[in-house]
């Protein structure tokens, strides 16, 4: 079993997610952080982890207060902190070994990068492997939609179904 492990706050991470899991094909899940226990991810055969950026790392309790506070759209679509975070779910990971890969949702620039690298360092300081680069989705910073996934940019959902496809046929060569 493949699982792609996200922390979404909009729904564009969790879009992202789902992509990548169509991409690797039958069986893959795309799970939230709360959803991704050990025992689940003991049993997975590739770990695919994901989060926003927030201030050049994944979201801390801090950036998550704040996102809570910055309501989208303009019916004000609330921030989701009903999962654990990313670097909270991180240090409950279960050691290797394992194939992992790491992504993230980011916003066009200098400060939209660092997620994706600061969960592929905790996936291989836990053991496992890493297939990929990290990887980046890209999102926009405001959106007048409050439909869950609204920021995504166009063509970002191909791009992460094609990504999760060259993550199975590099895991099938592993």
């Amino acid at each position: 079993m493949d699982v792609v492990v996200f922390e979404s706050l909009y729904g564009n991470t969790a879009a992202i997610a789902r992509a990548i899991a169509a991409g690797l094909g039958e069986g893959a899940r795309a799970l939230t952080t709360s959803d991704a226990t050990p025992d689940v991810v003991r049993s997975a055969h590739l770990v695919v982890a994901g989060a926003p950026v927030h201030g050049l790392g994944p979201p801390s309790e801090r950036s998550r207060a704040s996102a809570r506070a910055k309501p989208q759209g303009e019916l004000r679509l609330e921030a989701d902190l009903g999962h654990v975070s990313m670097r909270a779910w991180l240090d409950t990971l279960p050691r290797g070994p394992r194939l992992a890969a790491a992504f993230d949702t980011r916003v066009r620039g200098p400060l939209g990068h660092g997620a994706a690298t600061a969960i592929a360092h905790a996936l291989a300081a836990d053991g496992l492997t890493l297939l990929d680069e990290p990887r980046g989705f890209t999102v926009h910073l405001h959106t007048s939609s409050s439909q869950p996934g609204a920021l995504l940019g166009v063509g970002e959902l191909d791009a992460a179904r094609a990504w999760g496809a060259r993550l199975r046929a590099l895991a099938a060569a592993a």
